[in-house]
């Protein structure tokens, strides 16, 4: 399973197979789908000269181009379209739609094609945004209400990404979460609704399995700060759509400098991402020394120097390889300027100390020098108010019990600001709740997070690791290793990954949704007692990459399997910001809905499923 691969065979697809110069006609959520699976100078390649956003405005007519459009078959892209195709600015319109199109939909666009430059209208399940082969998002707001339009777009998301992989998995969810429920059978009627599209022509002994989970049993995941290279850039500075962006000196008022960080177009970062920050200094002096070793010229172009050249021949050649050169400076002088603003952060932010703490909190039993050490942490003027509400959420999970019986959490509570915590919402709940105050986070992540509303003995705190503990904490700067004092806790996931490649996740915590389309392959999996043969994990409300690490650990593991007939190939699914803000996710009641999609018959356009 490779969701990068999925959407780059979409792509093709659309591009290849509509011959002369094309332009390509986008809505704001396909231009991120499309831009972090494929470089525009490969789209360019495929005759496509002209890159739009559909809701631009300002087109010219252009009749010698064939347009290619796609977008989400949202209502307000399907009256956009159809105002476009009453006055068309093209030659020819090709129609991709990255889900199913409702009839109502397929019939506005018919009556709105009075020219007839409509030649085909396809379903292509690009509905989703790749952020490497194993790990994907949906990009919905992580601490929002599962509201109908939040709950429609998980499972039409979700519906996309199966038929983009071609699986028809069993399904099982997080019994202790009503929303993971919610999802679950969602989904599952929409299966039984489309089984002609799930038909993929093959059977397999061991089916794959969608597990739904809810973010809300391992709240210490996004609470911690992160040390491997892609996790600590997203904490840090933040990654959207494969784009980061890097803030200048202070002081300054030139914008911050946007940079691309995807593992599809940069090597160095695929095979880095998930190294531990004291091993990144040496990973960019080898790959530099390695760039210079390989390449003398490039070696004088990073120093500035003026290259020399025997011959006009050698000078050819270097013009030639000069773009290519310039290209991996360029890529390796973008990572030294993030990791230089790391440095930064990590000291201004007195980030280690911190970092320090927070592990302890989360993987160290010792509720009197936990308590003195919080203290003593709040009392730092050097660390900043997010980070100290970090470790009093840490310390409130981790001590609920003892911390709550002699009033430390609200003693500790108390000391942090009363004032509202920047960009942090909360949609229900009291008036008090909407925009929370720093003190007021611990009560609100116990109710929502707390040892009352997590799936029972999960063993959410590590117990294990304390005997590791006491032999004293080691320096990350010298220690790379997996096992080292900033990276001591394993999230939950960990843990529920091993017991479902076993075949023993519990069926009374993690129980199977009933659907017709699966039945045969739910006894499938209780009658052989072992793992399935691929396995997809959704997150309600968001992963971490700490957790997109795991999956790529688990993957890696498992890769030289003979037949994977006995080994689980993963995906990991929403994965978003390791942001504590995106933690705090209430219960919600739902309102049911009929899915049903009518007959397309009555219309005269006909509607490609593009599956296979």
């Amino acid at each position: 399973m490779d969701a990068v691969y999925a959407v780059q065979q979409y792509v093709s697809r659309m591009t290849e197979g509509v011959g002369g110069m094309k332009a390509l006609l986008l809505d704001k959520e396909t231009t991120a789908i499309v831009s972090m699976v494929i470089s525009r100078s490969q789209v360019l390649e495929k005759e496509v000269f002209l890159f739009q956003r559909l809701d631009a405005g300002g087109r010219g007519r252009m009749l010698h181009l064939k347009a290619l459009v796609f977008l989400r078959p949202t209502r307000e892209n399907v009256e956009l379209l159809a105002k476009e195709l009453l006055q068309p600015m093209f030659g020819e319109y090709h129609l991709f739609f990255s889900n199913v199109l409702s009839n109502d939909a397929v019939r506005t666009l018919a009556q709105a094609d009075t020219y007839e430059v409509v030649k085909q209208v396809r379903e292509i399940y690009a509905d989703f945004y790749s952020l490497s082969p194993s790990c994907f998002s949906l990009n919905l707001p992580p601490n929002s209400a599962l509201s109908t339009p939040l709950a429609d777009r998980t499972r039409d998301g979700i519906f996309a990404l199966l038929l983009a992989l071609k699986k028809k998995p069993a399904i099982r969810y997080q019994a202790s979460s009503r929303d993971a429920e919610h999802i679950a059978a969602l989904l599952s009627q929409h299966l039984d609704q489309q089984q002609d599209t799930l038909d993929f022509g093959r059977n397999e002994d061991m089916p794959p399995l969608l597990l739904i989970l809810d973010r809300t049993d391992d709240p210490l995941t996004p609470l911690l700060n992160q040390w491997t290279y892609q996790a600590m850039v997203h904490e840090l500075l933040g990654i959207r759509n494969n784009l980061v962006e890097i803030p200048q000196n202070a002081g300054s008022d030139a914008d911050p400098t946007s940079i691309v960080l995807s593992a599809v177009s940069d090597d160095f970062f695929k095979d880095n991402m998930h190294t531990d920050y004291g091993a990144m200094n040496d990973a960019v002096q080898a790959k530099l020394e390695e760039l210079k070793r390989n390449n003398p010229q490039f070696a004088q172009m990073w120093q500035g120097n003026n290259a020399k050249f025997g011959t006009i021949a050698e000078m050819q050649r270097m013009i030639e390889k000069y773009p290519e050169m310039s290209k991996m400076k360029d890529n390796i002088s973008k990572h030294v300027n993030l990791l230089h603003a790391l440095a930064k952060m990590v000291d201004q932010y007195n980030l280690l100390e911190v970092s320090e703490l927070e592990q302890q909190l989360a993987a160290v039993q010792d509720h009197k020098s936990a308590h003195k050490q919080v203290m003593e942490m709040l009392g730092n003027n050097s660390v900043r108010q997010i980070d100290k509400l970090r470790i009093v959420l840490l310390y409130a999970l981790r001590y609920q019990k003892e911390g709550g019986e002699k009033g430390y959490i609200q003693q500790l509570a108390k000391i942090l600001p009363a004032e509202r915590v920047p960009g942090t919402y909360i949609s229900q709940g009291g008036a008090d709740e909407l925009l929370p105050t720093y003190q007021k986070f611990p009560e609100i992540i116990l109710r929502e997070c707390g040892a009352g509303a997590r799936t029972p003995q999960s063993d959410l705190f590590n117990r294990g690791v304390n005997a590791v503990v006491s032999q004293g904490f080691k320096s990350i700067t010298n220690n790379a290793s997996s096992d080292n004092a900033y990276m001591l806790h394993q999230p939950l996931l960990e843990k529920i990954l091993k017991s479902v490649e076993k075949g023993r996740l519990p069926e009374d915590k993690y129980p199977f949704r009933p659907c017709s389309t699966y039945k045969e392959a739910v006894d499938a999996m209780r009658a052989f007692k072992r793992g399935p043969s691929e396995l997809i994990v959704y997150i309600v409300g968001g992963a971490t990459y700490a957790e997109s690490r795991i999956v790529s650990k688990f993957n890696d593991e498992n890769r030289w399997i003979p037949c994977r007939r006995h080994g689980t190939n993963l995906m990991l699914l929403q994965a978003l910001s390791c942001d504590f803000g995106r933690l705090l996710f209430p219960q919600y009641e739902f309102v049911p809905r009929e899915y049903g999609r009518k007959s397309c018959s009555d219309s005269s356009t006909s509607i490609v499923k593009d599956v296979h």
